[in-house]
């Protein structure tokens, strides 16, 4: 009888350990992430496990937009999250104190910015494709901040200069519109007989 709490015993606290270990950092209710999407997220957070900070950057899928108010990460995390809002999807990242200082506000809305026209996508695949991107940037900016290893999943030097710099471009264009500008009024001008 004795053997049998014991045997037992054990193999309540193999299952809870078990349990504990296989925590899962994609919650996605609404169906919106696909498997390509839950394996990089479920990989890179095995990893971040390893490490000493050990952060971690969670997906989640939410119904209403409104919900996204109630959320709050812990310290060491990263919540990426997905809500439906009158059929379009509302795509917010949240992040934890201990992250906050990289992962700015303004930081956070250049990231989905980056990411916007493959996040407005109606296709599964092409809007995966976006979250995919947002996660990314979220890991190298974290792997900067611990200095952890980059992987083939990192972004480039080039693509953060984009999310840093989101309107460079538009820029470029405003200042060569700006010239095409003055370039016509100084020839309209020069045209124009005085009177």
């Amino acid at each position: 009888m004795k053997n049998k709490f014991i045997s037992f015993g054990i193999l309540l606290i193999s299952f809870l350990l078990f349990t504990a270990s296989t925590t899962s950092f994609v919650s996605d209710p609404q169906n919106l992430f696909n498997n390509q999407t839950k394996e990089l997220v479920t990989q890179k957070n095995k990893e971040y496990q390893k490490t000493k900070n050990k952060p971690e950057i969670w997906l989640l899928s939410l119904k209403n937009s409104n919900d996204i108010n109630k959320i709050r990460p812990m310290k060491n995390q990263v919540i990426i999250v997905a809500a439906l809002q009158n059929k379009r999807k509302n795509v917010q990242i949240l992040v934890g104190k201990n992250y906050q200082d990289v992962l700015t506000q303004n930081k956070c809305s250049n990231i989905i910015r980056y990411a916007g026209d493959k996040l407005r996508s109606e296709k599964k695949s092409s809007f995966n494709s976006g979250i995919r991107l947002v996660f990314n940037a979220c890991a190298t900016l974290i792997a900067q901040k611990d200095k952890l290893s980059y992987d083939k999943n990192s972004l480039t030097q080039e693509e953060l200069q984009k999310i840093d710099h989101p309107q460079s471009v538009s820029l470029v264009w405003g200042l060569v519109i700006a010239a095409l500008i003055s370039f016509g009024l100084v020839l309209f001008k020069s045209t124009r007989k005085p009177h």
